[in-house]
């Protein structure tokens, strides 16, 4: 709640920490996870999916480096990674730089994962914005990582 004598500025913000706050709540709920993971069938642990993503954005990458990018500690990481490797979704080869050293890929596999959890995930937020005009989607989308950014800027 606000105080009547805040400013416009302090009552806007309010209202999107609230906004953020409920948003935050709503979409790392279990059953949320639970419905994309079973729309999606691709077998990925929901917990490891944003390290998936990753590999697939940015990798070959180290396990550290990863670690460091998903704001996770190395052994976290490592294992979660052991079990993404287990179901075939990334693979390790030797780091021609250091042969000490391994880097993480995404398997052919890990892509069609990616491809059907984000399919399912799209089909959740379909049907959520399902009364939203395409401007009013693409207004939201502008926002948000404009939001993101900006966020990621001051963290």
């Amino acid at each position: 709640m606000v105080n009547p004598g805040t400013t416009d500025r302090e009552r806007a913000l309010a209202g999107v920490e609230e906004a953020f706050a409920g948003f935050a709540t709503r979409s790392s709920l279990p059953r949320v996870r639970a419905r994309v993971a079973a729309a999606a069938a691709a077998g990925v642990d929901p917990s490891a999916y944003p390290m998936l993503a990753w590999v697939e954005a940015c990798g070959p990458a180290r396990t550290t480096v990863l670690a460091e990018q998903v704001g996770l500690d190395v052994s976290t990481v490592s294992r979660k990674i052991t079990d993404l490797e287990d179901a075939g979704f990334v693979a390790r080869r030797a780091d021609a730089e250091d042969r000490r050293a391994h880097l993480l890929e995404i398997t052919p596999e890990g892509r069609r994962a990616i491809a059907r959890i984000r399919g399912a995930r799209r089909a959740l937020l379909d049907q959520a914005l399902a009364s939203w005009s395409a401007a009013e989607i693409q207004a939201l989308a502008d926002t948000l990582a404009r939001f993101t950014s900006a966020l990621a800027d001051v963290l």
